[in-house]
């Protein structure tokens, strides 16, 4: 155990950071630097075991050999008498583990994808030099944040197993094998049989935990987790977590196949997996564009096609940020223009923008639009000069007929009551009117034979 203030060869303790299963960190100081480090101990009940301490080595080497920004980086190898340590970059973060712990909810998404695919990013270029993990877990990834930025970095190669120059494998018999929850069916069997497929299966278990805050595999005692491991006795993602996206679901399952040659041969398979089944989603949707703000103020300008939103960015935030109160601040945007922009143009059109923000307040003079309602008098108007150009002549041919086709329609009603009227007299006093013609007429010489007007009867002379 190290105390603040004590110094191992060039570092000097600060404080204790954690630790767990051999070892224990500590974060310490460079002594003629002054960096910042963190300082991984081997237990010193441990150090003594020549088989360990050679393991605990190893790691370093092991890391500082994969360069790569997504996993932690071995600076330094510190050995004196009873310490045996690895200096490696100071982190400022949490573990996975602690974040989940402290998670409500499943995180979303987009946040598994951002985690996850740095993951797989860190083992795939560890796959390609040859170096299996066989102990993937949410503790051995820290999420550290770089100027407001996370950065996820794979953690502890301890028990890696590693293929030397030569293409053999570097690996010790009897050595820890992994933890439980996380080790994959064949790992479960033999501590030789571990492949690329292996770690495949622990990433498996990982990103469930991580998509859905639950663990995959639990179990009263190691064995029985072990079983049904081995048995891929296990609750569903999406049941556990019904809101999982079925991309995220698929590529669990096929991570944590029972056989191996099912999972993904790689993690760069694994990663296009998970990039492709990822829903496209349309960001859009941005809804802080401004210029939406803008549009009411730059419509009923109309005239106003120069207006400075153009050329000047902060009179139009001024004019965008009160064409919305118009009505309280009617006046204030005049003079502000004119401080703003007195550029040699001729452009005073920023003291003509409020004006154009009154016309918002037009939407209640409807009034004005009855004003079109004379609109009709005008046929009238036009209608009377035409009455008046009738006595005109300009062709008496024109008028006539005009005058006979409409006086004709007038006069045959009356022409026919008179023809009816006439007739029905006819008929009534025709007789009688005939027969005082024909009468007067016969009786005309008969006063030949009166004298004096009175009738002479005629007798036998005396």
């Amino acid at each position: 155990m190290l105390s603040p203030g004590n110094v191992v060869e060039r570092y000097e303790v600060e404080r204790e950071l954690g630790g767990g299963g051999m070892a224990r960190v500590y974060k310490v100081r460079h002594v003629a630097l002054g960096s910042v480090h963190a300082l991984k101990v081997l237990d010193p009940e441990l150090v003594g075991n020549a088989e360990l301490r050679a393991r605990f080595l190893d790691e370093g080497r092991i890391q500082a050999r994969l360069r790569h920004p997504n996993i932690l980086v071995i600076t330094d190898v510190v050995v004196a008498p009873g310490v045996a340590g690895l200096v490696m970059d100071y982190l400022e973060g949490e573990s996975l583990d602690k974040y989940l712990a402290r998670a409500r909810r499943p995180p979303d998404a987009d946040e598994v994808r951002d985690i996850f695919l740095q993951v797989l990013a860190a083992m795939g270029f560890a796959h390609e030099h040859g170096v299996i993990h066989r102990d993937l877990k949410p503790s051995n990834i820290f999420l550290e944040q770089v100027h407001g930025r996370r950065v996820v970095r794979v953690l502890d190669f301890g028990i890696a197993k590693v293929s030397d120059a030569e293409g053999r494998p570097v690996t010790r018999t009897g050595s820890r094998m992994g933890t439980p929850q996380y080790m994959s069916p064949e790992q479960i069997r033999s501590a030789e049989d571990v492949t690329v497929r292996s770690d495949i299966f622990s990433l498996g278990v990982t990103l469930y935990e991580l998509a859905t805050a639950q663990p995959c595999f639990q179990g009263e005692s190691d064995f029985n987790i072990m079983e049904r491991i081995v048995r891929a006795e296990f609750v569903p993602p999406d049941v556990v977590h019904p809101g999982l996206e079925s991309g995220l679901r698929s590529a669990i399952l096929r991570a944590m196949a029972l056989e191996p040659e099912r999972r993904f041969a790689s993690c760069r398979e694994f990663s296009a997996a998970l990039v492709e089944e990822a829903p496209a989603v349309p960001r859009a949707a941005t809804p802080l564009r401004v210029p939406v703000t803008r549009i009411p103020v730059s419509g009923p300008r109309g005239p106003e096609p120069e207006a400075p939103a153009r050329t000047n960015p902060r009179v139009v935030d001024a004019l965008a940020a009160e064409a919305w109160p118009a009505r309280a601040v009617p006046s204030t945007p005049v003079p502000a223009p004119a401080v703003e922009r007195p550029s040699p143009e001729p452009r005073p059109q920023p003291v003509q923008a409020p004006a154009a923000r009154v016309v918002e307040d037009r939407p209640e003079p409807p009034a004005p639009a009855r004003l079109a309602e004379p609109k009709p008098a005008a046929p009238i108007e036009k209608k009377a000069p035409k009455l008046a150009k009738k006595p005109a002549p300009p062709s008496p041919e024109k008028t006539e007929e005009k005058e006979e086709e409409e006086g004709a329609p007038r006069r045959k009603p009356w022409l026919w009551v008179l023809i009816f009227a006439l007739a029905g007299l006819l008929a009534l006093f025709g007789p009688g009117l005939i027969g005082m013609l024909l009468g007067g007429s016969t009786s005309s010489p008969a006063p030949k034979g009166t004298q004096g007007g009175a009738p002479v009867h005629r007798g036998v002379r005396k």
